[in-house]
């Protein structure tokens, strides 16, 4: 079967593209990029802000397993980046962008007032659509803006996400001493509609589309079978039986899915380059990183705010929780830019090879010596040079190892298969967090639990040191 045209047209006047966006003034141009490093910070906020409160959400509830209010969010965006990214190219990246913004308010709205956990976590999944902002931000910026402002401008971006690293916590504590819980839906809901407006009213859009199909039947088949298998795993240590029945549905669903994307005209994912070595090697070292991150950062608010009576953990504050998130952060700021360069002169297997070391060490750490608030933030310390070092390389060796016409699909794919990750490790830890049972109150976990949870981290570590090793040479391009 052949694949359908993907011809440029314009939709009516040219719409920010073109002699447009060399007639504007550099403030201008500076005032856009502002506003989409911006609307971008709703991704990052969503789990960052979110993390630090998942020990208020559990005793709300009274859930012990929250895994659901991330593996929500890190689900459906994983569906969205490639579906909202053809509607993009079909109907506008900007008209898209704002209609996953509203959804993103409006299941910011629902998380805000929902009175039992299913309505909460049916908010999060809302929330995940607004993931796909990310990736049509980056195509909003090589439409609107001068060809020579482009990699200044994504630079912001990917600094500004990383900000929301250091920012977000801080935020999120003070109004959990403040507030509730709810309290940080309500800002992220108050965030998203003015950022929203704002980016409506001041940021161009642009005229050109492509006629592309959208692989409806394919994301259907991912999201279900995705869905069921996580559920299974989640469920396995009560369910029984129904929770086998689940994981092998989810299987079966995933099988279908990966054959019906090798015959589909407009794949959500090319599987063939999935089977090559070169890209499929490090897709999974993507996957093992963003399980990492988005372990670390439900794992470490409950570490620490866990009380000293226990044994372990020092009774922090919301607040308090801020600092040892704070640490990894800004560790991971620093080391994104060294890797790059280390990438340029060495290659980016060496800068993802030590990411994932540095990465597997500061897990390690965590899991064996936590006695005291320096050896986390020691071990945090570690951990962000790994994740920053490490999330920096690896889009180099996606661009170092495949053709130029296949980057951006390539790109797709490593957002999709790092956010698919997130949402296992989501479930996966808090499975091992619940092996030992909780504590008394019902909500807190026991050391033995935090023990597993941060060597299962410190494994997906080794997987992907592995995978950066096995990937082979790439077509290095030392830039002096």
């Amino acid at each position: 079967m052949t694949s359908s045209p993907r011809t440029p047209e314009r939709a009516g006047a040219d719409a920010g593209g073109g002699p447009a966006r060399q007639q504007r003034s550099t403030a201008q141009n500076c005032a856009i990029t502002a506003l989409l490093v911006l609307l971008v910070e709703i991704t990052g906020l969503a789990y960052t802000m979110v993390t630090p409160a998942l020990s208020s959400i559990a005793a709300a509830f009274g859930a012990p397993d929250i895994s659901w209010v991330v593996t929500a969010v890190t689900l459906v965006g994983a569906i969205s980046f490639a579906v909202c990214g053809k509607l993009g190219d079909v109907f506008g990246k900007k008209r898209v962008a704002l209609a996953c913004t509203a959804v993103f308010a409006v299941g910011t709205a629902l998380c805000a007032i929902a009175p039992v956990l299913p309505l909460l976590i049916t908010g999060r999944a809302l929330q995940g659509l607004g993931l796909a902002v990310l990736s049509l931000t980056y195509g909003l910026v090589r439409d609107v803006l001068p060809t020579r402002l482009v990699p200044i401008a994504l630079g912001f971006i990917g600094t500004g996400m990383g900000a929301s690293t250091i920012i977000g916590p801080f935020i999120s504590g003070l109004l959990l001493e403040q507030f509730s819980f709810r309290g940080i839906f309500w800002f992220q809901l108050g965030y998203a509609l003015v950022v929203g407006l704002l980016v409506w009213r001041f940021v161009p859009g642009t005229g050109v589309r492509l006629r592309v199909g959208v692989d409806w039947v394919g994301a259907a088949l991912l999201g279900l079978g995705a869905l069921a298998f996580l559920r299974g795993v989640g469920t396995a240590g009560s369910a029984g039986w129904l929770a086998l029945v689940e994981i092998i549905a989810g299987v079966l669903l995933i099988a279908g899915w990966i054959g019906y994307e090798r015959r589909a005209a407009e794949p959500l994912v090319r599987i063939d380059l999935l089977a090559s070595r070169r890209v499929g090697l490090p897709l999974l070292a993507n996957a093992c990183v963003q399980f990492a991150l988005v372990g670390n950062s439900m794992l470490v608010p409950m570490l620490v705010m866990s009380p000293a009576a226990a044994g372990f953990g020092f009774g922090a504050t919301a607040l308090g929780v801020a600092g040892f998130l704070a640490a990894s952060g800004v560790s991971a700021m620093v080391a994104g830019p060294v890797s790059g360069l280390v990438s340029r002169r060495c290659g980016p297997r060496v800068g993802m090879a030590f990411g994932a070391s540095a990465l597997t060490a500061g897990a390690v750490l965590m899991a064996l010596v936590h006695d005291a608030p320096e050896a986390v933030l020691l071990a945090q310390l570690v951990f962000g040079v790994g994740i920053g070092a490490a999330s920096a390389a690896l889009p180099n060796i996606i661009v170092q190892a495949v053709p130029a016409e296949v980057q951006g699909v390539s790109g797709g794919m490593l957002n999709l298969v790092g956010s698919c990750g997130s949402s296992i490790g989501s479930q996966v830890l808090v499975v091992l967090l619940l092996l030992p049972g909780t504590t008394q109150t019902g909500v807190g976990y026991a050391e033995t639990g935090f023990v597993l949870a941060f060597l299962a981290i410190a494994g997906c570590g080794a997987t992907a040191l592995v995978s950066a090793l096995a990937t082979g040479p790439l077509r290095h391009r030392r830039t002096a």
